[in-house]
Formats: C-alpha cells, structure tokens, sequence
C-alpha cells in the first residue's frame, strides 16, 4: 500500500500550515482505491480496475440504456444498475458497486452535473493552472497536484458591488444519516469574503459550513455530514467577494462517503432486524433515533414504545433538573459561530436540543430522573452530543447510585474534550446497577466553543422508580456544585500551580512536561509521553479519541489475541458505538521539542483485506503528517518497526489511526505493543550534527528534512539515471516533486543549528536541477527570530548534468548567534527531479560566482563612485527608472541591476561602476555573457573592462534600436584572480538608464550570434518557460548521461556519446496547445540570412505525434516559417531556411503536438546563423541526412502540389455531386492535412497588417 499524500506547508512567521492531501478515489492509479484517514490522509489500497468512460459535457450528461431506473433511484448514491450507469448524471463515473465506494467529482472530464447559477460577472467556471497566464487561482490542482488537473474556479472580479457565485450541484435523492461531504478549497491571496456550503431540501435550507476565514494557504479540506436527508435536494457551495475581498477561490475533488440507504435483501444476517422496505439494519440501530432502515420502520413507535426517548422538541421530559443547560433551537441568529446550524432528531434549523449556557470553567449539569437497579439486565442509554468551537470544552458522563442512605460518589463513565466538529456525534453506555442510580451528563465550555445535548434514549430495561427518594433532595442542593471536583483522585495538599506537576520539591511547568527531558528525579514527567508496554492502565498516556465505529482500547492479551501474542495488555482496535467515519484514533499528549534522531520503535499486528489500514500519524498545530502505514498483506503476526520523527517543535502529538472490518471474514484485528520513543533529546548532539560538509556516502551529516511538508528530500543510491556527483555510483539527495504525489509548496532540507567559527565562510555545493518543466532551488540562512535570508536560487532546467555553485556566509560577531542552512525544493514545477551532493565549508570568502541572475542578491558586485546601480526589480510598478521586467523571469517580479543616467542624477560623460567579486584565475578562455537593457533613446554607452593586473576595455556598447534585453559577450582570458567591470557613461538624456541582468561565464570561446553547437550550454539561446503554453523548457543533455527521458544516442557536433544537444520530450505535454519554446538573442534586420540547423525526431512512423516548428518573431507578431511532423528515422537530419526581415526580430524553435502525447524526443544541434549570406545548396554526399532544400525552392514546390490538390478536390467534389453520394457532406472536402498559414509564411518577410504583441505566445499561426 503507498499513501496518495502526507502534507504540505509553508512557514509565516511561527505556523504552520495544513497538509494539501487528496481524498479523491482517482488520485490512485486505476487499481487501487483510496481510504481517507481523516482530516487530511488518505491512503491507497489495492482494488478492483475502475474504468472510467467517456466524459460527457455539462448539461449532455445521459444515462446509458443498460438499465431503465425509477427516477427516485437515479443520483442516490446506490447502484441500483450493475453498471452504476444511474448514477452517472450526479457525478459518479466509477463502475465499482462496493456499497462503501465513495461518489467523487474531480472535475477532470466534466463538471459532474454541477452548475454555475451566479446572477453577476462573478461566476464558477471549469478551469486548470496551466490555462491561465499568471492568474490569481492555484498553480496546481489538488486531484494530481499539477498545472494539468482541473477543478472549478470563480476569478477575481473588480466591481465594487457585493456578489456571490454559487455552485450548485445536480439534484440528489435520499442521504444516510451516516453522509458525509468532503471537498477541498483554495483561496487566493486568502483573498475572500466568505464562503459557505448549503444544502436545500423541500423548502427549508440548511447552512451545513459557513467561515469568513482565516484562510490557509494552499488546498484546505472541509468535511461535514449533511444527517439524514429524505427525498431530493441539492447543495450549493457559494463564495462571496465585496470591494476589498477580491474573491478567487477554486473547488476540487467534491465526494460523498456512506450516503446510500442500505439495499433491500431478501434474507437478514443472523441477529439482523429487516425492516418494511426489505433492508437490514443491526440490532443496536433500532430505536436510536436515527432513520437508519430509510423508511423509519426501524423507529417504529410500536418497537419502541418501551424506550424512553427525549427529542427536547416539546419540552425537557424526564430531563426537568439542570443547571447550565437551555433548551434552544438554530433558526434565526447565531448565539456565537460554534452554534449548531441544526439538531439531530429533525437535522433542521427549527429543531430543539440543550446547549450549555455556563460560563468557562464551570460545568452545566443535567440529571436523569432515578432508576431502578437491577443485577438481571442491562439498561442501555443512547444520547447525542456536540462538541465544537474550543480545544478546551469538555464533555463528561457520570454514574451516581444511591447508597444505603446517601448518595455515592459519582462514578465516571466517559469523557469527551476537544473538536468534533459540527457533527452530533452519538454514543452509548450499558448500566448494570444493583442499586438505584440517576445519570448526570455535564458539560464545560472552553473559550468560544459550544457543549450540545440531544436525543436521550433509555432502553425498555431502564426502568423509572415510582416515587423519587432523597437521592433527588441530595442533589438538588449545593452537592452538584462540587461534583466536578469529586470525580479527580484527591492528592495531598500541594503548593504547585494548577497544570503543574509536583514531584518531591519541584513543579514542573506544562510546557516541560514530555519533552524527552527528565526534569523529575525519577522522570515522572515523562511517564506518560507515549513510550509504553500498555501493562499499566495509563497506556502511557496514550488516548482514545475516536468518534466512529470503531475504538482502541486496552485490553488483554488473553482476551483479544492475535497469533503469537504472549500473555499481558495491549492496544487493540474494537467496536464502538459512534455512527461517523469508522476511523479509530488514540492519541498522545502534547510533545517535544524532539531532536533530529528521534524515532519510535513499536510492535505492531494487522490483519485486513480489502480496504483496511493502521498508520502512525502526526499531529502538529491542528495539521497532520502520515509517517507510517502498515503494509498489504499482512499476516497479523506481530511485527517490530522503527518509524523516524526528526526534528519536531512542541507542540506535537503521535496518533495512531486504523480502520479494519471487524465484522469481515477471518481474525481481521490491529493491535500496538512496546512502543518506545528513542533519541528524542533534542539537547543530546552528536558528532555528525555539527558537519555541514557532507558528500552523503556514509549518512546525512547534520542535514535532515523538513516535516510538515508532504514533498520530502529522500538520500538514495546511484541507479539507473540517477547518478550521484560525488563517484557516479554513491549516495546524494534527491527530490521528485510528484513521487509521492504532493500538495505542498516544496521540501525543506536543513542543518542543525551551527555555531559560526569565523565571521566568512564559503559554502559549496553541487546540483541538479533537470527536467521539462522543474521548479526552484533556493538556499537560505535562518537565525532565531529573524527572516529568512536568500542566499541562492535556481529556477528551470540546467541541462541533464551537476553545476557546482558556492556562497559566502556572512555571519554575525556575536558568537552565540546560531544558524542554520536549508535548501528548498520549489514545487513550481511538476516533471523534473532536483538534486543535491558534496556539501563543502571552508573559512573564508568565495570566489565571484560564475553566474548571477540577481534574483537573490546582488552577487557581491559593489557599485564604484556615488553607488548609484542598485538591485530592483519592478513588481510593485512604482519604479521610477528601469525595464518593466526582467530578463530570467520574463516577469516585473524578477530582479536586475540598473543605475539611473538621467542628468540631474549622473551628468554627461560622468562614469557609474559597477564591480564584481574576484574571480578565480582561468585555465582556458571562456566567454562572459550577459545581457543588457538600455532606455530609448541613446541613454549613453556601457563599457565592459577585465581588471586583472590591469584594467582592459574588452566592449564597448551604444544604444540601438528598440527598448528591448539583449546579450552581449566578451572572450575572458585570465591567468590570475581578476573582476569584471561594468561602467556606465552617461549621455545627459532625461529619464534614461541601462541595466544588466544574467551575467554567467562559460567556457570555450563566445559564439556566434543565433548560433550555437550546444558543448558548453544554449549559448544565446533562452529556454525560459512560457506560462500560458504549460511552462515547459527546453532542455539540454548528452548520450553518454543517463535520463530518464528518450534522447538521441549520439549528437551531431561530434558524432559520438560524449556530445551535447538541445532537446525536448514532448510526452509531458497536455492538451490545450502547450509547447515549449527556444529563442536566440535579438538579431538585427537583414535582406538576406542563413539559418541551417540539424534535427532529430524519433516517434512510430505510424504514430507521429510530435512536431517541430521555426518561428519569426518581431514586433509586429510571430510567422511559422518551417514545420516538421514527427517520424523515427533515428538519425540526424539538416534543414536551411533563408530568411529576410526589416526589423529586429528573434528565431523560435517550438516543440508541440500533432495530436494526443507520444513518447518521443526533439533534439537540435550545431545552429548556425549565418548573417547577411545565402544559403547555399547542400553537396550530394550529404544527401543522406541534409534536407536539400532552401524555403523559396520548397514555396514553390508546395505551393504547386497545393494547387494540384484543390484541383483534384475540386473536381472530386463535383463528381460527387452528380453521383448523389449517399451521406457526403460538401465540407468534408477540405482538405485537413495543409496549413495555409505555414505556407504562406514560406517568404518569411514579415507583412505590415500583422500587429500583434510578441510578447504573447497565443498570436502564434
């Protein structure tokens, strides 16, 4: 079994927030099904195949013919087909016919049935990320956790009006008592006024979730339970925005869980009640105020005329003596939003029950009236309670029998605190009493939060005593004020606080209790911290919590055995009373903080099949982390696992979840012995956490991963294409941002906290960053009490190879001033993996970097004279010099440098500096690229110097042309330590300014512009992701590389393994026009160029799918000017296209799809731009692999064969017509395989009416 998800979170300021983890039964592959673990888990298990058919389009949705259904049977959430085909109209897509099988819309083939009924601009539309440029809604969806999933999404509006969209579903029939909705949300920007989840039946609405925040970021779960529900209705989920909530929200994965009446059977089980309708229903569920048959004959007063039954509707019954407690209803205003929306004997509005009115820190007591004792049977008393609003409320059961002659001491019975959430939770109690007793139920409310009471049901066997005796004039006076204090043991007087724990002379303060750290002399204050044998009652403070049908208890071995079990007490699953999700969950108190070797050890056994699980589970701020599950299979022999924690902060909490069919063939059971927590001393260091240089051979040094988080860093062994920096065959760290598939925002790799040993340090490393679409590695260091501090990043592909890079670390003089480092993984991006190896730390600074997008720095260059460069970026629009983006992110959010030339700042002919580090001494030439921005009209010119021994002018550079970031180069040859210097020399022009952006050294000599053999990178060319066409890059590799995806075995340049190429897999690519795009530099104007490149495509000749497009792209748009369909040649072919054009303009190879994803590469090579020259016709001896053809050869060639074909079609059309073809259409012969648009592009001279923005991806013919 894998779990579908663990939890993601980001950090603001010191919380946490929730885990992004799907419930949705398709987020499996198809052979499995998923079982939720509550709030935020779920697990996978092993099931039947589901296929899924075609979708249909909103408001197209029918029934197939398999089966006519009564229209009471469609959309009830029963396959009353085989084929389930009556339920596919509300959503339900699945063929399994399980009655547990959950009913969920992911929204990703059709909108399920739910409509869009706003009355405003502000409405529900089916959307996915990686349709919309930068838009406001999430950048993945929460079925897949990726830009290609679907949900549905209501944008941001301006108006300045309220309005609300609304979603409403199709219409449903007959819920359970047991349904329960969940469904997950996201909020933009927590960017909503409110939203609010209704459900409509008859003429009454029932508000089953309402919030005006605070929002979470990221993906959030809502689970509610809509009780029972005759007849149709529908739900409608509602988002509200005003003038200052703008209101982007999404919707994803909407599923209903134990919403089907049970089916009609012709023979019970054994003990089993059938009722009228046929169904059958288990003995306890008669009389218990819950229409469980679906025809109430399971509540038939004539069954239960003998229980006594409290609905409060009418008044308090038998239930006349209380204190705190009111009787009230929801209709109308809420008391406080903890409120019930509803009570549970009618689940309207308009029904009663009792809420504690006290104050907190008192208690509300009810008081049975008395009955009868008796040895002989057992009285059964059922009753629905509500906890809500408060971590603090408390709810509690008591037994008091009379004595002889006075009352004894209340005995306790249960005990609930904590929040359930706004469901009525049920739960029963069996009483054999020799004497007389009353039933008191109280009630504490913590801050905020509500205590409910409803439906009291005692059994025909609790029988009232007739007159009452002096057990009722006992209680009515000051006695009930001091029955909370009676059920505590009484200790000796102490002087501790209350919540402090006193052993021999000291009190130890909450906050130290089970922190893996004996502060008592015989470390009472961790007794009951979760290490434990379960041989002591206290179960080492572990705790049942569970809600459902299911419970842990302790138990002894004799009594509950699983095979080889020896003799003594252990924690078992049993059966419990509840009527809500079937998941058991103990419990353990507050915890840490823990160290970065904690783990757990434990004895487990479980036995399950189909669907069952046990999980280990943290609990950390309300949100939760799977850690552990037991695997498929298991033969229910016990089993020793060790399970790791690292490095927690308090407080957190260890939970155990199980869910298992107790009532299935064979000994289906879960049990946990032993269980230990070792190494948690978060104060106990050794050795290894204070080596931050590591190569990850023997273990991970002082670096360990981050938790709270459902992405993970994992350290693994060289295999396949994976291969680690340090030997090719070692260890190193490695992220997958999909495996297993994630919600949360990234990973966290990080050290133990480090004491600085000299005020600089320089830290290298190596990584990987590689795939078609990968996110963002950042490096950041962190001090107690501070922001985190950006010290590098990289966002995209870097080629199919490990980059070293290096960072100086500046510290603080104080010397107790700690830090720590950490890498995250971005998940920005979806198909790719991250790595990291040979973490290095040595005293002092670092050389100059060898590349520098100014996205986290400033890279240590320092501005000479008046310091007028500074680094920016354009994201709030208020810069007042300065490009509007740009150029590593395309974006006004990317970073530059840039100094400001206007007169009045930097007079004419006056010098602005701009200096880098020192760069260490080179061994061969290598080239320096970056590229600048300079402001129409001429701002002045930008001189570039190598200062070694001496300062040398290598480049000199004058504005020309349009606004726009170009490149430029300079050949670097340097035997000793130099630096690079960037002066600006104004040309007193108002307004005006250059910046630099991308600086980066390589080696080798600079290239030609737009030409490029790809040995030692792209060159010029950029592969920055397009948003609006999926984000996908280019990437760049070699044969001898192992990868993960298909590239050509050898390149071209060289002709062997060892040489690199450019390339793209377009399987990754989803529907809706994606591609991926690589530009060359800005290329001036010409009459007459050469562009002659090489190309490799391998797809199925008979299943191409591939294609390969050249692009023009200038100011006035983007004109295809080559195209090629892909088919396996395997082999290098050369294409030549002569091109002209009257402005400045720059070459697009576009990789894209013909049609559905084939598995396949496009690779390119040995570019070459041939400036102001013809191409020439290629020799016969490159035949064989040159496509000998320049464009206005192929024009005419095409353009003639085109001709010849509408012709023909012309013709062919006509003498259809006069044969009457039975059933032809005269549109049917067009022809489908041509595009006028490439043809027409075949001249490749730009024509005037074209003016679109060439910015925009989505003008592309």
């Amino acid at each position: 079994m894998a779990f579908i998800q663990s939890l993601g979170s980001t950090v603001e300021g010191n919380r946490r927030f929730p885990p992004q983890l799907s419930s949705d039964l398709n987020a499996c592959c198809t052979t499995h099904i998923c079982t939720q673990i509550g709030t935020h888990l779920a697990l996978c298990l092993p099931g039947p195949t589901v296929t899924l058919p075609a979708a249909q389009s909103l408001g197209k949705t029918q029934v197939p013919n398999h089966c006519r259904s009564p229209i009471k049977a469609v959309c009830n959430f029963v396959c009353d087909c085989g084929d389930c085909s009556d339920e596919t109209q509300c959503g339900f897509h699945g063929a399994s016919t399980i009655p547990s099988t959950s009913f969920t819309c992911n929204f990703e083939q059709d909108s399920c049935g739910w409509q869009d009924i706003s009355t405003s601009g502000y409405r529900w539309l089916r959307d996915r990320a990686g349709a919309v440029l930068h838009g406001p809604g999430p950048h993945s969806d929460h079925t897949h956790g990726t830009d290609l999933g679907w949900y549905m999404a209501v944008g941001t509006h301006s108006g300045k009006e309220p309005s609300t969209a609304t979603l409403r579903s199709p219409v449903m029939r007959e819920a359970a008592p047991t349904c329960e909705m969940r469904l997950w949300y996201h909020i933009a920007s927590r960017d909503v006024a409110e939203l609010r989840l209704d459900l409509t039946h008859g003429v009454e609405t029932l508000t089953l979730w309402q919030t005006s925040g605070p929002w979470g970021p990221g993906w959030q779960e809502l689970a509610v339970n809509t009780g029972r529900i005759q007849g149709d209705f529908k739900v409608t989920f509602s988002a509200t925005r005003n003038a200052t909530h703008r209101g982007a929200v999404a919707l994803d994965d909407v599923e209903f869980r134990d919403c089907g009446l049970p089916i009609p059977q012709a023979r019970c089980p054994l003990g089993h009640h059938h009722c009228q309708n046929k169904a059958c229903v288990e003995p306890h569920q008669l009389c218990d105020g819950e229409d469980n048959c679906g025809d109430r004959s399971d509540e038939d007063p004539l069954i239960c005329s003998h229980h006594m039954a409290t609905d409060f509707e009418t008044g308090l019954g038998p239930w006349n003596q209380l204190e705190g407690w009111t009787r009230n209803h929801s209709a109308g205003s809420m008391v406080s939003p903890a409120w019930p929306h509803r009570d549970h004997s009618l689940n309207s509005a308009y029904g009663f029950f009792l809420v504690s009115m006290a104050k907190p820190g008192t208690t509300a007591v009810l008081y049975s009236p008395e009955f009868k004792g008796s040895v002989s049977y057992n009285c059964t008393f059922t009753f629905y309670y509500y906890l809500h609003g408060s971590e603090a409320s408390h709810f509690q059961l008591f037994l008091q029998a009379q004595g002889l002659n006075t009352p004894q001491a209340p005995v306790l019975l249960r005990s609930r605190h904590g929040e359930l959430g706004t469901a009525w939770v049920r739960d029963r109690v069996d009483i054999q009493s020799a004497h007389p007793f009353r039933i008191l139920l109280a009630g504490e409310t913590g801050p905020g939060g509500v205590v409910g009471l409803d439906d009291l049901i005692m059994s025909s066997h609790c029988m009232l005593v007739p007159a009452m005796s002096t057990l009722q004039s006992s209680l009515s006076g000051p006695v009930p004020l001091a029955l909370y204090p009676q059920t505590s043991i009484k200790l000796p007087q102490q002087t501790c606080e209350p919540g402090h724990l006193s052993c021999g002379d000291l009190c130890v303060p909450p906050e130290q209790l089970c922190d893996f750290q004996k502060h008592c002399a015989e470390g009472e204050d961790e007794h009951k911290c979760g290490t434990t044998d379960f041989e002591s009652a206290s179960a080492g403070g572990w705790e049942d919590i569970s809600v459902g049908k299911l419970q842990w208890q302790w138990v002894e071995a004799q009594k509950s055995k699983p095979a080889g079990d020896a003799p003594g007490h252990f924690l078992s699953l049993q059966k419990a009373w509840g009527q809500l999700r079937s998941e058991a969950r103990a419990l353990t108190p507050a915890l840490g903080p823990s160290g970065p070797h904690c783990e757990l050890h434990m004895a487990y056994y479980f036995q399950s099949h189909p669907q069952g699980f046990l999980a280990l589970v943290v609990v950390e701020n309300g949100f939760r982390e799977l850690l552990w599950q037991a695997p498929g299979g298991s033969s229910g022999s016990w089993t020793v696992e060790k399970i790791i924690l690292g490095a927690r902060h308090r407080p957190f909490q260890l939970e155990f979840v199980s869910l298992v069919d107790l009532d299935g063939p064979g000994q289906q059971g879960a049990g946990v012995d032993n269980v230990t927590l070792r190494d948690c001393n978060p104060m106990v260091t050794t050795e290894s956490d204070q080596e931050l240089s590591c190569n990850f051979e023997r273990d991970s040094c002082s670096w360990h991963t981050g938790h709270l988080t459902d992405a993970h860093w994992h350290r693994i062994k060289s295999h396949g294409s994976q291969l680690d920096h340090t030997t090719g065959q070692g260890f190193f760290m490695f992220l997958d941002p999909t495996d297993p598939p994630a919600r949360g925002q990234g990973a966290l790799l990080l050290t133990r906290p480090q004491v600085p040993v000299v005020l600089k340090e320089c830290l290298s490393f190596w990584y990987r960053l590689y795939g078609p679409q990968i996110g963002t590695l950042c490096l950041a260091m962190r001090r107690e009490g501070e922001e985190d501090i950006l010290l590098w990043s990289r966002s995209g592909t870097h080629g199919n190879r490990w980059h070293q890079a290096w960072v100086t670390l500046h510290h603080q003089p104080e010397a107790s001033t700690k830090y720590q480092l950490l890498f995250e993984g971005l998940r920005n991006g979806y198909h790719g993996t991250m790595a990291l190896d040979d973490i290095a730390v040595r005293p002092g600074p670092c050389w100059a970097p060898k590349s520098c997008s100014f996205e986290d720095s400033d890279c240590g260059f320092s501005p000479g004279g008046w310091g007028l460069w500074t680094h920016q970026s354009n994201a709030s629009g208020l810069a007042s010099w300065g490009p509007w983006i740009d150029h590593t992110t395309g974006t006004a959010q990317g970073h530059y440098m840039v100094v400001d030339t206007s007169p009045n700042v930097l007079p004419k002919g006056h010098v602005a500096s701009l200096t880098s580090e020192v760069h260490q001494p080179l061994s061969q030439p290598a080239c320096l690229t970056f590229w600048y921005h300079m402001s129409f009209p001429n701002p002045g010119t930008l001189r570039v110097h190598v200062e070694e021994s001496t300062r040398r002018q290598e480049l000199s550079i004058s504005a020309h042309g349009r606004s726009a970031w170009r490149l430029g180069s300079v050949n670097v040859q340097a035997e000793q330590a130099w630096k690079v210097v960037f002066e600006a020399v104004a040309a007193g022009v108002e307004y005006s300014y250059m910046a630099l952006d991308d600086i980066s050294l390589q080696d080798g000599p600079c290239p030609q512009p737009g030409s490029c053999d790809f040995e030692s990178g792209l060159c010029g060319w950029s592969h920055l992701p397009w948003p609006s066409l999926g984000g996908y890059s280019w990437d760049w590799s070699s044969g001898a590389t192992p990868s993960r995806y298909p590239q050509p075995s050898v390149d071209h340049t060289l002709g062997t393994e060892a040489g690199h190429f450019a390339f793209f897999e377009t399987s990754v690519l989803g529907p809706g026009g994606q591609a991926a795009w690589l530009r060359s530099e800005p290329l001036p104007a010409t009459t007459a160029s050469c562009l002659r490149f090489w190309y490799y495509m391998g797809f199925p000749e008979h299943f191409y799918k591939g294609e390969l497009r050249v692009l023009l792209s200038s100011a006035r748009g983007q004109l295809a000017v080559w195209y090629q369909g892909g088919y396996l040649r395997d082999q290098w072919l050369q294409v030549q296209i002569e091109v002209s054009n009257s402005e400045e303009f720059q070459i697009v190879f576009e990789a894209t799809l013909g049609g559905q994803p084939a598995l396949g590469p496009i690779a390119l090579d040995d570019v070459e731009y041939l400036a102001g020259q013809h191409c020439e016709q290629p020799s016969p001896s490159q035949g064989e692999v040159a496509a000998p053809v320049s464009v206005p050869v192929a024009v005419g060639g095409a353009l003639l064969f085109f001709m010849f074909l509408v012709l023909m079609g012309l013709g062919g059309w006509h003498w259809l017509q006069k044969q009457h073809c039975p059933g032809q259409r005269s549109t049917d012969a067009a022809a489908s395989g041509f595009d006028n648009i490439l043809f027409n592009a075949d001249h490749v001279t730009l024509p005037e009416s074209i003016t679109s923005n060439p910015q925009s991806p989505a003008d592309l013919a």
